[in-house]
């Protein structure tokens, strides 16, 4: 009997919390940015809103031959060039990051009934609390993210598009650059401090890696670490 209850509390496990885990923080996103909770593929998302826009950006520069003056096309080509510039980082720490956090987050909840059988022991309990920290951690990241990334698609189809016009300014095309940089800071900030917030202390790194999206798995993991070794410390007093 005890390995049928055991077989069926993990189908219960990957039934039931699995999914709520997974799939919980594209929902909470989806309603704090205002979308009803419908957002199902953010990389894709954000993929296809920068390139349509970009297009959409290359296709109003379309000059005559006798009426463009040369303010128009300075303006115009300044525009894809900042929109380039400052997208490019901004979707390569974006996509990578938010890959970073769902790839490591089915990794650790994958490992989920070995923490759970962790908190029936009083010597382990604290691995089960870590690895929670970890998960709660990892999700709150992904919501953070979420919304970041909705507010600025909304930014730039706002500043970019108006009256359903595309138009090229020079204050436009230096908020947008400005905006980019912006917002790439804070998708690389953001999983830091959701570690910090769940219990463990922002790791450093170089640019480079929290760019690539790796320097969000090792805040994370190491917010879980130091979680981890400060419950050791006090409990574990077997002789």
């Amino acid at each position: 009997m005890q390995p049928q209850a055991a077989q069926f509390s993990v189908q219960w496990y990957v039934q039931t919390i699995v999914p709520f885990i997974t799939g919980f923080p594209n929902w909470m996103g989806g309603i704090l940015s205002g979308q009803e909770g419908t957002q199902t593929n953010q990389i894709d998302s954000l993929i296809v809103t920068y390139a349509a826009n970009l297009s959409a950006l290359i296709g109003a520069m379309k000059f005559g031959i006798f009426d463009a003056s040369f303010s128009d096309i300075w303006l115009g080509i300044q525009g894809v060039v900042f929109y380039v510039l400052g997208g490019i980082p901004f979707l390569l720490a974006a996509v990578a990051t938010l890959f970073v956090l769902k790839v490591s987050t089915t990794a650790i909840v994958a490992v989920g009934p070995l923490f759970i059988a962790f908190l029936l022991f009083e010597q382990t309990r604290q691995y089960f609390w870590g690895w929670v920290s970890a998960i709660a951690g990892f999700m709150l990241a992904q919501v953070l993210i979420s919304v970041v990334l909705a507010i600025e698609v909304g930014f730039i189809n706002t500043m970019m598009i108006k009256d359903g016009t595309l138009t090229t300014t020079l204050e436009g095309n230096l908020t947008i650059l400005i905006v980019f940089c912006t917002f790439t800071a804070l998708v690389i900030e953001l999983p830091q401090q959701a570690a910090s917030i769940m219990g463990g202390g922002p790791s450093g790194g170089g640019m480079i890696s929290k760019i690539s999206g790796f320097g969000a798995a090792r805040s994370m993991t190491s917010g879980a670490a130091a979680g981890i070794s400060r419950l050791r410390r006090g409990r574990n007093t077997i002789k």
